[in-house]
């Protein structure tokens, strides 16, 4: 019941499961450019519909972060019947990006590596406040109506923004074996680069700043640097990343 998009052909030795940022689909143009560039490096590649987002018939109230990470171990589970032999990778981007952190630090992800576009670290205070505004919707309607000016919006029950105000990327102990690799616009108003920084900071994380680049790092030269490093991460030897 999870709507995807899956480029499996048999026999990939990796396995990148592409996840959307909020209020977006996997019909994103960055889900199904990453889509197209893992093709041309030889890897199979899923891109899926989060919770109440895309093509998803989901109950509004169903939208938590409990519920999404539940349906990412599902598909990551489903690649690994097609695929047992292949490496399961991440990208995400922004909500998907956080998303992907809280997963690899659960203990439940088959998979260790993670390129993290626009990636929302601060979710938790950014969308995990309830405002006077939120509560105000929510005693009205039982949901919050978000409009992201794109889209039919979302309906966000107060579970969502608890779920969010329980997982902090910041507090989550990253395994050992854990690899990230971020990249982040210099000039993002929704996702502090401040923020991605101090993070990268915090947990020895490698970042890239792409100056003059907003949060959908949408440039010519972003979208350079997206395909370069991540082929880089992808592919390169371990060691020399």
């Amino acid at each position: 019941m999870i709507p995807l998009d899956a480029d499996i052909r048999g026999g990939e030795k990796l396995a990148c499961i592409i996840s959307h940022g909020f209020a977006s689909s996997r019909k994103s143009t960055t889900a199904q450019m990453m889509m197209a560039h893992c093709r041309s490096m030889g890897m199979a590649s899923v891109a899926f519909d989060w919770v109440c987002h895309g093509e998803s018939r989901a109950h509004y109230s169903r939208l938590t972060v409990d519920a999404c990470l539940d349906d990412l171990v599902a598909v990551e589970r489903w690649i690994s019947l097609q695929l047992p032999d292949a490496e399961i990778v991440y990208f995400g981007s922004s909500f998907g990006a956080y998303l992907d952190i809280c997963h690899i630090c659960s203990g439940r992800s088959l998979g260790r590596r993670a390129f993290l576009r626009s990636a929302a670290v601060d979710m938790d205070v950014s969308f995990g406040v309830k405002t006077p505004e939120v509560m105000a919707g929510i005693e009205r309607d039982g949901y919050y109506k978000y409009d992201p000016g794109f889209g039919d919006g979302l309906k966000l029950c107060e579970s969502f923004f608890d779920s969010l105000a329980a997982r902090s990327a910041f507090d989550a102990a990253l395994p050992e074996d854990a690899r990230l690799f971020m990249i982040h616009g210099t000039c993002d108003q929704e996702v502090s680069p401040g923020s991605a920084r101090r993070y990268a900071y915090e947990k020895g994380v490698p970042i890239v700043l792409v100056p003059g680049a907003g949060h959908g790092i949408e440039t010519p030269e972003g979208l350079r640097d997206i395909k370069a490093f991540t082929r880089a991460f992808y592919l390169a030897p371990q060691e020399e990343i």
